[in-house]
């Protein structure tokens, strides 16, 4: 709530008729001198009685803004405020703390229930040791796997290489028969081998196994093919399908090999254990978490502080959904206000305000620490944030204490101000006098004012600057008096 100081202190005073009256008619009455008896009164040596001096205080009219007070209905706030909640659902079974207790960031304020909690953590534990097991197993299948792959690759290669070889053996010997079969003149109407030649089958002039000379076969023509001819084509023949035989059986251990090596590159680059050990990674993630549980069931404090409230009862079930927190803590530093500034006050109101904080019967010191920056949905109003000053020792308000703020803000019209006793209230509004001090006399002024509040009144019209007033001692005065001016109190 917003609130104004009242324009016109109870201390102003009216000018009023009758006074002055009085004061003229004294004075009138002290110039004539008469007595009771209508005889001359007797006069001092030297001429007319001096003048008594009234004695005033004064003050300056200066140029300036007015200050206009504000009062902002607020309630005093720790710098901060904790609300401890719990993270886990469970029976209270013990309460550690007490209201007003100083506690340290790490202190265990209250114990949950834990038993279900430390259960999961030797479930947990015996899964972690299950899935190491089955990852130490799959890591050795894993490398028996890719020695035999080695192993194999191994004897692929040395197959192939034996087909490879066998297929070298079975060309050469090919070669060999058709060379015979050429120097025997073996082909169609070829000439007959020579004399002292070696026939088929390693025999002398070409003589078969059975003995039979080239050429002297019985009923055989002169040019004919030798009779051993025969047998060396069935030679060929055979040479022929051994190259045949050689050749498929080097593809397929090209083919074998290729596998082989495949095979051996997947042992080599794959990974078998890897499922193993994820399951491993995820029982350690269980067990952590299950720890974490069995940590949470002691409610520590996030921070140092006050304990400023207790909620927790032993045997109530917490949750973290439970209205009221286990615990509030509060910094035991220096205290803080916080109140709804209206939108209107919004631009006036900055850091370098004057501010001052009335907490019960004390009145602090504030300093503007901040505003928010959008308005509360609700309200419509936005936050002011007001630090107090600490003072020699004075202990700081309990949060939760209402508060008043007073502000003095600046802004309005520009005029001269005095302070409010110098001003007395005409019949008019808005007008009023001053007596202004001109020489040692004190003149009487009428003067249209414009905003007042407690301590000054900011005059529109009939004073300027530096000009002096009386601020006290006008009840006296009705205009021109001569006047003393005595120092303030």
């Amino acid at each position: 709530m917003t609130t104004l100081s009242n324009p016109l202190r109870p201390r102003w005073r009216r000018a009023i008729a009758p006074v002055a009256l009085a004061v003229a008619a004294s004075l009138l009455l002290a110039g004539c001198g008469g007595n009771a008896g209508g005889g001359s009164g007797a006069q001092p040596a030297g001429g007319t009685a001096q003048e008594a001096a009234v004695p005033v205080e004064i003050a300056e009219a200066v140029e300036g803004t007015l200050a206009q007070p504000v009062e902002l209905a607020g309630r005093v706030r720790a710098r901060s405020e904790v609300a401890v909640r719990p993270q886990t659902t469970g029976l209270i079974t013990a309460v550690h703390v007490e209201v007003g207790q100083r506690v340290r960031a790490g202190d265990v304020l209250v114990e949950l229930d834990a038993a279900t909690a430390q259960a999961q953590v030797r479930q947990a534990e015996a899964a972690l040791a299950a899935a190491r097991a089955a990852a130490r197993q799959a890591q050795q299948a894993a490398e028996g796997q890719r020695l035999q792959a080695d192993a194999d690759y191994r004897q692929a290669e040395l197959a192939r290489e034996g087909a490879a070889a066998q297929l070298e053996g079975a060309r050469q010997a090919l070669s060999a028969l058709e060379q015979q079969w050429k120097a025997f003149g073996c082909e169609a109407g070829g000439p007959a081998p020579a004399p002292g030649g070696t026939g088929p089958g390693g025999n002398p002039d070409g003589a078969s196994g059975s003995g039979a000379p080239s050429g002297s076969g019985t009923g055989g023509s002169p040019g004919a093919p030798a009779p051993g001819c025969s047998q060396l084509a069935a030679s060929l023949a055979e040479a022929r399908a051994a190259v045949r035989q050689a050749e498929f059986n080097l593809r397929a251990a090209d083919v074998r090999l290729e596998a082989a090596r495949r095979a051996r590159d997947l042992a080599r680059s794959g990974d078998p254990a890897a499922a193993a050990r994820a399951q491993v990674e995820q029982a350690e993630a269980a067990l952590a978490l299950a720890r974490r549980q069995v940590e949470l069931a002691r409610v520590t404090a996030p921070v140092d502080g006050v304990v400023a409230a207790v909620h927790a009862q032993v045997g109530t079930l917490a949750s973290p959904q439970t209205p009221d927190p286990l615990v509030v803590l509060v910094d035991p530093g220096p205290a803080r206000v916080e109140a709804d500034l209206p939108a209107g006050l919004y631009g006036a109101v900055t850091e370098s305000t004057p501010v001052e904080v009335v907490v019960g019967s004390e009145t602090w010191k504030g300093r503007v620490a901040g505003k928010t920056l959008v308005p509360d949905a609700r309200t419509g109003a936005y936050t002011l944030t007001v630090d107090l000053v600490e003072r020699d020792g004075a202990a700081w308000p309990v949060p939760g204490q209402p508060a008043t703020i007073r502000l003095s803000l600046q802004g309005g019209t520009r005029g001269i101000l005095i302070p409010v006793d110098a001003l007395q209230e005409g019949d008019e509004p808005g007008r009023g006098t001053v007596f202004v001090l001109e020489g040692d006399r004190a003149v009487r002024r009428e003067v249209r004012y414009g905003t007042v509040t407690s301590e000054q009144a900011l005059i529109l019209e009939g004073l300027r600057a530096g000009q002096r007033v009386v601020t006290r001692g006008a009840s006296s005065l009705a205009g021109g008096e001569r006047v003393q001016v005595v120092p303030a109190p």
